[in-house]
């Protein structure tokens, strides 16, 4: 079995210069999660976790989703039999705290490793290395990013989750003109992403809805295929939910109440997004911005870069950007949609790489990472004195 795998399994510049990026992300986290103060919001998380590790109960609010709650409490049972000193000093309490908060966030550094990882894989497989190269280094250098992988939170979770829903949509669409065993694992993969979005965020459930769309358009003649398989996958990721719910129906039925989240209320979502200037900087800074303009720019002028590996990426950023600005998702969609708009820049800059202007577009892409890394870091160090939504 290890030799019929081991062919899958590529290891040479492309793949050590992400692992390298990966590794810059996690020690990112790491540093702002032993850092920065728990939120009201995390401790929340922490303790309904427990309850319903400890004691069956259900979360006692729409706002803490389940997975999200046992990922941060979970950790915790590696301390249930941890004793403190009789009389410990404020040094050690201060460094058991620290402890604690790394303890506690890790699984969600591990999520958002799994969200750039994922992002590196679709980037590079729709636009090659410097695609993949580029959308990666956005995501690694977004404060925004960073600050909520280093948090307890649905944030992260869900927008993996998201990712992961629209893109093994899309991944199976494509193949289903191929033999059936070909669709066995991507359909696995798809109700894992289900499972960890709904899970996360009940938000999560209008993107697999939506992602019916893709094989309806992208495979004609095999749709009734494709919907069987949405089916088998919703239907697996529908009882994985109802189990992180302990089985309990009012549990769930309340849980992934979705009208307080789609509310028409564009007043209260731009003010949730624009009122304070860090959040909004957080996730679209000057770098983003202007590398986002050029690409959209070039995207309506240059018709060879109107596929739909550019396309897709484009719209949906779109959509869930539009539902930041008009529903209380604000603070969450608004990064939900960074990974679409980084793959997008980075597709549009791959094509630009290979025009005779080369030269000119690295340099352009050096001056604008080296300035997004330095606004990473004013802002990381920032987040530490202080949490930023």
């Amino acid at each position: 079995m290890f030799e019929k795998f081991r062919k899958y399994i590529v290891v040479g510049r492309p793949q050590l210069i992400a692992l390298a990026l990966l590794i810059l992300f996690a020690v990112e986290c790491l540093w702002v999660a032993r850092r920065t103060p728990f939120t009201t919001d995390e401790q929340s998380h922490i303790w309904a976790g427990r309850q319903q590790i400890e004691a069956g109960a259900v979360p006692r609010s729409m706002r803490h989703s389940p997975l999200v709650n046992l990922a941060a409490a979970a950790p915790l049972r590696i301390d249930a039999d941890r004793v403190l000193r009789r009389d410990p000093s404020p040094e050690h309490i201060q460094n058991e705290v620290r402890r604690l908060r790394l303890l506690t966030r890790i699984p969600f550094i591990v999520f958002g490793i799994g969200l750039a990882a994922s992002l590196w894989y679709v980037s590079r497989r729709l636009y090659g290395n410097a695609g993949g190269y580029v959308a990666l280094i956005l995501f690694v250098l977004s404060p925004a990013i960073v600050m909520h992988s280093a948090r307890i939170g649905e944030t992260i979770p869900a927008a993996w989750g998201l990712f992961g829903v629209v893109f093994v949509a899309i991944a199976l669409a494509h193949n289903l003109y191929a033999p059936w065993r070909k669709w066995r694992y991507r359909t696995v993969l798809l109700a894992v992403a289900m499972f960890i979005g709904v899970a996360s965020h009940p938000a999560i459930i209008v993107a697999v809805m939506a992602a019916l769309f893709f094989p309806l358009y992208l495979a004609p003649g095999r749709r009734w295929v494709g919907v069987l398989l949405m089916i088998v996958a919703a239907s697996i990721a529908a009882t994985l939910v109802y189990a992180s719910y302990n089985f309990v129906p009012r549990a769930m039925e309340y849980g992934v109440y979705l009208p307080q989240w789609f509310q028409y209320a564009p007043g209260e979502a731009r003010a949730g997004l624009f009122g304070n200037s860090d959040i909004f900087l957080s996730r679209f800074s000057a770098a983003v911005e202007t590398l986002f303009v050029i690409a959209l720019a070039t995207f309506a002028a240059w018709k060879r870069t109107r596929y739909f590996g550019n396309t897709a990426p484009l719209l949906i950023f779109a959509v869930v950007l539009y539902v930041a600005l008009v529903t209380p998702l604000a603070l969450f969609a608004s990064v939900w949609c960074l990974p679409f708009l980084f793959i997008f820049i980075g597709g549009i800059f791959a094509d630009l790489l290979e025009t005779k202007y080369r030269p000119w577009v690295l340099a352009a892409l050096a001056v604008m990472v080296a300035e997004q890394a330095w606004f990473c870091w004013w802002m990381l160090a920032k987040s530490a004195e202080r949490v930023i939504g």
